[in-house]
């Protein structure tokens, strides 16, 4: 940017913005060079932004509210969507162990060996079977129950 070379162009500037011409000014403005250039680029200028307010439209306000709401709305079912695809592998993980560990407890015994073994220790085996899957829902559902209490 070069400076200024004469001392009333920023007056000129000035006056244009503000519409109040005084008749030397006006009369300075046509006869210098460097000012009658910086009028001419400022009113170009001017024009430009006029030109480029028109072709702007903002979005409406309830437009902006009901998009940032349908996002928030995705990234929450993202967010779950994980979370349950989690739970569901590790679901699997434990109905694997679980029927590994009852095939490899009961194969070799006959029938009715099972069913009297099911009353004895094999039952607080299962009570923590039970609570281990119990913890691990719980601790699946953790995060789902904390971001409710939080949106609340």
């Amino acid at each position: 940017m070069k400076p200024m070379s004469c001392e009333h162009e920023s007056g000129v500037i000035r006056a244009l913005h503000s519409g109040e011409w005084s008749g030397e000014l006006r009369r300075h403005a046509a006869e210098c060079p460097d000012c009658s250039q910086a009028l001419h680029l400022a009113e170009a200028l001017g024009e430009a932004a006029r030109r480029a307010e028109l072709h702007c439209h903002q979005p409406d306000a309830h437009w902006i509210l009901q998009r940032s709401r349908v996002m928030a709305r995705e990234i929450a079912v993202r967010r779950v969507t994980r979370l349950l695809a989690a739970m569901r592998a590790l679901a699997a993980v434990y109905v694997a162990a679980a029927a590994l560990w009852l095939l490899r407890g009961y194969t070799a015994l006959p029938y009715r060996e099972v069913a009297s073994s099911m009353h004895g220790t094999s039952a607080g085996f299962a009570l923590m079977g039970a609570m281990a899957a119990a913890v691990c829902v719980a601790a699946g559902l953790w995060p789902i129950l904390r971001d409710r209490s939080e949106v609340g």
